[in-house]
């Protein structure tokens, strides 16, 4: 019991500190261009991940964690600004019936629109989000000598389209403040059904 708590306790960390490294690694980008001095259309942001509760094996079986995501913007004007982006959350199992941790990968396109003339603007998101994990179960033995069960593993792949509406307020020109919610119908050829899953975000992040 103690070597598997061990070995589930290192693949935890192992998955931290890639997701650490990933966000790090954006940061350390931004800030690079902004000791040169020369404004990019880039934003990097770190958010907390709510994963609520609907009665599927995503929503009640993982826990929201963190994500990052960074965007590019392709177009901006006076009144709109359009973005391209990806987003990565973590996800923590609750060991229900898939027993890893999971990373969402959410490749999006977003549009703030500067309605309010003000810090406060808010966006609208779209895009596709896929990830994948792997589900271990026992199978009856077919060796007359070996009277046990073998375990086997098989992976699930998931995916699907994704809604973002939300809200930034830029405190300065250099920081803001993101709050959102995401909804994500997530389809599986490898399970029947779908699962409807919300997500809300609250986090922060910088421009440059």
């Amino acid at each position: 019991m103690y070597l598997i708590f061990e070995l589930e306790y290192c693949n935890y960390n192992t998955m931290i500190n890639k997701f650490l490294a990933l966000f790090l690694v954006c940061t350390s980008f931004l800030f690079a261009q902004e000791e040169t001095n020369k404004p990019t259309k880039f934003q990097v942001g770190v958010h907390y991940v709510g994963n609520l509760r609907n009665d599927n094996i995503i929503s009640d079986g993982f826990n929201g964690v963190v994500g990052i995501s960074s965007n590019y913007a392709v177009y901006q004007d006076e009144m709109i600004s359009v973005f391209g982006g990806l987003t990565v959350d973590y996800l923590q199992t609750r060991d229900y019936f898939l027993h890893n941790d999971i990373l969402i990968w959410n490749p999006n396109v977003s549009i703030e629109f500067d309605v309010f003339k003000g810090k406060l603007i808010p966006f609208f998101g779209f895009g596709y989000a896929f990830f994948s994990n792997e589900f271990k179960f026992e199978t009856s033995s077919f060796d007359p000598s070996d009277p046990g069960f073998i375990t086997r593993t098989t992976k699930f792949n998931f995916n699907g389209l994704t809604i973002n509406p939300g809200l930034k307020y830029h405190v300065s020109n250099l920081l803001f403040i993101e709050g959102s919610y995401k909804y994500f119908p997530i389809n599986s050829s490898d399970i029947d059904g779908k699962a409807n899953t919300h997500f809300i975000y609250l986090g922060l992040g910088f421009k440059i």
